[in-house]
């Protein structure tokens, strides 16, 4: 196991001792670099960093929810972040794979822990010969970090989304690899501050020039030198917005690409070559049995092909519909989602998601005379960069109405101010054959029910008015229906 230098022991009992206060961090892997990285680089391993040898690294997922049994990572959100990880290190030639089966741990005290609790957590639960990831709540207040005692690193289930570069920030860590403001940590660079040669903790500063560069800062001299410790955005070069001046009063400004940065996820895409040189060369130096064994991975080139409902199907007035699709050789799960369908209008309203390992879902509490819309996606424990089908789109028929703009020209459906002023009432004017109750719904372009109003309906033309008041602008959908089951929609535009 790495040892770290006395200065990051301090740090971490630091950390340690405050843990029962929660803090907001980005990483809580502990400052300083391990004893094996000083060593590799005052001597570098003669690794090539694009070696055509790939590296394929299993990976021990265990997702912790609450002693309830609630609020695990999702699966829908796992596999397409394994896609981003194994997209940031694609340069590298380090791939990973989930090994075994994902386990699942219920217990509050590791779902929202401290760093005592983590560790316990951790010895508690890691497998041998793997790389052990948590995806918790919260990993100490942070959002993710990598614990060098128990080897393994804690992901926050709000860090992990498929646009979040904190997988593999953690694992750059457990890869030897220290931040590019190394030193800077639990210091606040401020501008127009008079910058040290050396600072409090002893860290030489990196200078612009680069001329310290194997000694200051993170030790790697294709890093630019950054002493932002702190989560910060890029300009449209990839650069630091925040201009930082040297000891030396050379002005510059950070490298947002590099992934062990503090900058913002959108700036984050890369590791640097030396970078990726001792992560390598610490796999084959230092983690032999990581890849002793390396699988034959199975990629999934096509996506699932849906059997029924098919596109333009329609299954007659009904409250449930069964989605089957064809097997897709090498699949281990498939991801199916559902939604209202909405000709012109590209959101998903009233999704549904699931999860199986078949080729079929029974999908319940659909509305009659509505569309749908649904596709399907296969994963593997290697591949989570896949596609999804074609979106096949089906109706729950009505036997007056077969569609939408039949219903709305029925209806002789007008919506009016387009667009309207926040505060300003939509006024909805329909009509009827003959008298019957009508509900309207207003809805945001993500599926949340905002307004709701049920009216008694006399035959012919009738008219209602639903305020905007409090509504942000944006983009809502407004729906009409009959009790029954006469239906239409229209958008509704408020600025």
């Amino acid at each position: 196991m790495n040892r770290f230098v006395l200065s990051s022991l301090l740090a971490l009992l630091v950390s340690f001792a405050s843990s029962a206060q929660t803090t907001s961090s980005y990483c809580g892997t502990p400052p300083g670099k391990s004893e094996w990285l000083q060593q590799y680089q005052q001597q570098p391993t003669p690794v090539s960093a694009r070696s055509d040898v790939f590296l394929y690294i299993p990976l021990t997922i265990h997702i912790v929810g609450t002693s309830e049994g609630e609020g695990y990572y999702d699966l829908d959100q796992l596999y397409p972040s394994l896609c981003t990880l194994n997209e940031d290190f694609a340069e590298s030639n380090i791939q990973f794979y989930i090994q075994g089966e994902i386990n699942y741990i219920d217990n509050d005290s590791y779902y929202d822990h401290n760093f005592s609790q983590g560790s316990q957590m951790m010895n508690t639960y890691n497998k041998p010969n793997t790389v052990n990831c948590y995806f918790v709540d919260s990993p100490a207040g942070n959002c993710g970090y990598y614990s060098p005692w128990r080897d393994a690193v804690a992901i926050s289930n709000g860090c992990a989304d498929p646009d979040s570069h904190t997988w593999a920030h953690e694992l750059g860590h457990f890869f030897s690899l220290p931040h590019t403001f190394s030193g800077w940590e639990g210091t606040d660079y401020e501008t127009n501050m008079e910058v040290p040669f050396f600072l409090d903790n002893g860290g030489e500063v990196e200078l612009k020039d680069g001329s310290n560069c194997a000694e200051a800062g993170d030790g790697f001299c294709d890093t630019p030198a950054d002493y932002l410790s702190f989560r910060w955005g890029c300009n449209g070069q990839g650069q630091s917005n925040v201009l930082q001046r040297d000891p030396t009063d050379s002005t510059f400004r950070s490298d947002g690409r590099l992934i062990m940065s503090y900058a913002f996820d959108g700036c984050s895409e890369r590791f640097s070559e030396e970078q990726t040189m001792a992560m390598r060369a610490n796999i084959l130096s230092q983690r032999p049995n990581l890849y002793a064994n390396p699988p034959e991975p199975v990629f999934l080139d096509t996506a699932p092909v849906a059997v029924a409902p098919v596109n333009g199907d329609s299954i007659g007035i009904s409250t449930s519909a069964v989605l089957e699709w064809e097997p897709l050789d090498g699949a281990a799960l498939y991801s199916v989602v559902i939604s209202r369908h909405f000709p012109g209008i590209e959101v998903l309203l009233q999704a549904q998601y699931f999860q199986t390992t078949g080729t079929s879902v029974l999908v319940e509490d659909l509305l009659p005379s509505a569309s749908y819309r649904w596709t399907v996606q296969a994963y593997n424990r290697y591949d989570g960069c896949t596609t999804a089908s074609e979106p096949a789109v089906f109706s729950l028929s009505d036997p007056v109405f077969t569609s939408t703009a039949e219903a709305a020209e029925a209806f002789q459906l007008q919506v009016y101010p387009q667009p309207a002023a926040d505060g300003t009432p939509v006024t909805v004017e329909w009509h009827l054959a003959k008298a019957e109750t009508v509900q309207l719904w207003l809805r945001s372009a993500a599926g949340q029910l905002i307004r709701q109003q049920q009216l008694p309906g006399q035959a012919g033309r009738q008219r209602a008015q639903l305020s905007t008041a409090g509504l942000p602008a944006g983009l809502y959908l407004l729906e009409i229906r009959t009790a029954s089951g006469l239906g239409a929609y229209r958008k509704v535009v408020v600025q």
